[in-house]
């Protein structure tokens, strides 16, 4: 079971990449995993404070104002001031890292239609529970 769950995972992992390249990269690889999470968060989040951010990512605000600070010199996100209080700031995404976004998300959709098209609908139910079942085990770890 560990070797085929690996070798899923790689399959999955390499193959998705290839996808993205497909339908336009938009510099996810050259992004580490907090980066691609910060960039997801705020694309949830809209223009989320800092704070708001470090709630939604449960780490330190001072985290947070360092991977934003790099976000923006890569060009992934905007900072701006907030009018009601100027001690606040909000980060939205800039036009690179709503299309990185938009990149993954077209990815990702097509790759599901890959996986449907493989299985039939018995097993297409079937993985569709096992998948639900394993995103609520990993939503609470």
């Amino acid at each position: 079971m560990e070797e085929l769950l690996i070798s899923f995972i790689n399959t999955l992992d390499l193959s998705l990449k290839d996808l993205q390249k497909e339908v336009g990269d938009s510099g996810i690889a050259k992004l580490t995993i907090h980066q691609l999470q910060y960039i997801e968060a705020i694309g949830d989040l809209g223009t989320p404070t800092f704070s708001e951010l470090a709630e939604k990512l449960a780490i330190t605000k001072a985290s947070v104002t360092n991977g934003i600070n790099k976000l923006i010199r890569l060009g992934y996100v905007i900072k701006r001031q907030s009018t009601q209080d100027r001690r606040v700031y909000h980060v939205s995404l800039t036009e690179d890292g709503a299309k990185m976004i938009q990149t993954k998300y077209q990815a990702l959709r097509e790759y599901g239609e890959f996986i449907r098209s493989a299985l039939s609908e018995e097993e297409v139910r079937q993985f569709e529970s096992i998948l639900h079942r394993l995103v609520q085990l990993f939503k609470k770890a």
